[in-house]
């Protein structure tokens, strides 16, 4: 049986060939009215679209939810909510480049507004001192659409970062920058992270781990809420 995956605002073309055939797909939206979350108030206007439909998947059966945008907006409180895995491509990208190198990594950000929520959350998920430098492209999601002029902005950053901050993993901090990390991989020769991709499979694992062990986010402290609020009852591991 395969698994069905809940996929926030990440499009069918950015995962061809990154799951099986057997895994069905359901699309959701932070809003169709938003371009972009580079403001505190989109995040919230976003959520107020994304959580009801985020707690009917699950009800539907799905087996995790990946959030599409480096932010992790609403990783939290859906966390709170939700017993299936809930996985922000921000955090599944940073926590793999940690195991990636000995040292330290970048990120590459489309803007400079972009960092000071992204550097708070990469503080709560234990990362801060593993990140040698945020780089900006200074591009709008909007702009990434030149994906050349992209490539070119993500080649120059990273160099910087290789060259002056001593980095050993570059992170694409924005979906929008999907599809760009392998041809940029082989021109530096070091690890290049597309966060579509790595969302992906962290998702893809901690969905088959729910599924065959029972094995989600703890509801202890942070993500404490009582199942009084759960989308559904907890999902019984495989016998094995």
């Amino acid at each position: 049986m395969g698994q069905k995956l809940a996929l926030v605002d990440i499009a069918d073309e950015w995962i061809e060939g990154l799951l099986g055939d057997e895994c069905a797909i359901e699309h959701l939206t932070f809003g169709a009215d938003l371009t972009n979350l580079e403001y505190h108030y989109y995040e919230h206007v976003a959520l107020h679209n994304l959580i009801p439909a985020a707690i009917e998947a699950e009800k539907n059966g799905a087996d995790g939810l990946l959030l599409g945008c480096f932010y992790d907006p609403g990783l939290r409180e859906l966390r709170e909510l939700l017993q299936m895995p809930v996985v922000g491509v921000g955090e599944a990208t940073l926590h793999t480049a940690a195991t990636l190198c000995a040292g330290k990594f970048s990120v590459i950000v489309g803007r400079n507004k972009w960092i000071p929520k992204m550097a708070d959350n990469a503080r709560s998920y234990g990362l801060e001192t593993r990140i040698a430098s945020w780089r900006s492209l200074e591009m709008s999601v909007a702009q990434m659409d030149d994906r050349e002029r992209a490539y070119e902005a993500i080649i120059r950053e990273a160099k910087v970062a290789m060259e002056v901050d001593r980095t050993e993993v570059i992170c694409l901090g924005c979906t929008g920058l999907t599809g760009l990390a392998r041809r940029a991989q082989q021109e530096l020769g070091i690890p290049v992270l597309d966060p579509v991709a790595i969302g992906l499979k962290v998702l893809e694992f901690r969905a088959e781990l729910w599924r065959l062990q029972g094995v989600s986010h703890s509801s202890g402290s942070r993500y404490f809420c009582g199942s009084l609020f759960w989308a559904s009852k907890p999902k019984q591991a495989a016998n094995t």
